[in-house]
């Protein structure tokens, strides 16, 4: 994939990007209005301002991932023709629109998103600082506490359960990994540094630090998972001097 990137500056780093910021800006609008053509229109500047802000969350979390393409020069590197960088924008840009009140333009972004991508993560989700997305059609992450560094596969689910007349959602620790069809459901709480394997599920149950599930078994200290986190992640830490969202 060719491509000319080009340095934008944030006021948290900077992005190495295929669409200046106005442009950007500009490309999502046009995705919303093409897909759904109500005649919404946003308030002037809106785009670009919440597009800068989601590049400037962009630069932190890209740039501890260990994926080739996902930085240059040890900086964040965006492609707007990358389905799993764009989706992870998208999230970041919804969550932005939220923040601001503007629950229009986050429903739209979340909806394109959902649209492109085939992934459901609704723009209220509190979001990890650092987090990727592999080709993740058919994933639903649903209102859990999502721990730093985390990696979602597709088709994978995190969702809640009624329990005592209440939605309970899952807990991630820092560093979890889930592969292809996996699933946390309802009361789960996964300590750090735990991979859910292909295929695997978690409802209502526990996976202590250092964890690899493989379809409901969760095998402790299992050797694999160290190695997969810097796999995944540049500098992973599990320590909670990480920054948190």
């Amino acid at each position: 994939m060719s491509q000319d990137y080009r340095p934008l500056e944030t006021e948290d780093g900077r992005v190495w990007s295929t669409l200046p910021v106005a442009a950007l800006a500009a490309y999502v609008e046009h995705q919303v209005a093409h897909l759904f053509p109500d005649g919404f229109k946003a308030p002037a500047g809106a785009w670009s301002a919440a597009v800068s802000r989601a590049l400037a969350a962009l630069s932190r979390c890209f740039s501890r991932i260990a994926i080739a393409g996902y930085t240059r020069e040890g900086e964040a590197a965006l492609s707007h023709l990358h389905g799993d960088r764009y989706a992870v924008f998208l999230a970041l840009l919804a969550r932005e629109f939220h923040r601001e009140g503007d629950t229009g333009l986050a429903s739209r972004t979340y909806l394109l998103n959902k649209a492109l991508h085939g992934l459901d993560l609704f723009y209220e989700v509190e979001l990890p600082e650092v987090f990727l997305l592999v080709h993740p059609v058919g994933t639903v992450i649903g209102r859990a506490k999502l721990g730093n560094f985390l990696c979602v596969y597709q088709n994978c689910t995190i969702g809640g359960t009624p329990l005592n007349g209440t939605l309970e959602y899952p807990r991630l620790g820092a560093g979890t990994i889930l592969f292809a069809k996996s699933t946390l459901i309802g009361r789960c709480d996964l300590g750090d540094r735990v991979v859910m394997g292909a295929g695997s599920m978690l409802v209502n149950a526990s996976a202590p630090a250092g964890s690899l599930v493989t379809g409901d078994k969760v095998h402790e200290g299992a050797a694999s998972v160290g190695r997969l986190m810097t796999r995944y992640f540049i500098d992973f830490s599990d320590d909670r001097n990480v920054p948190m969202e």
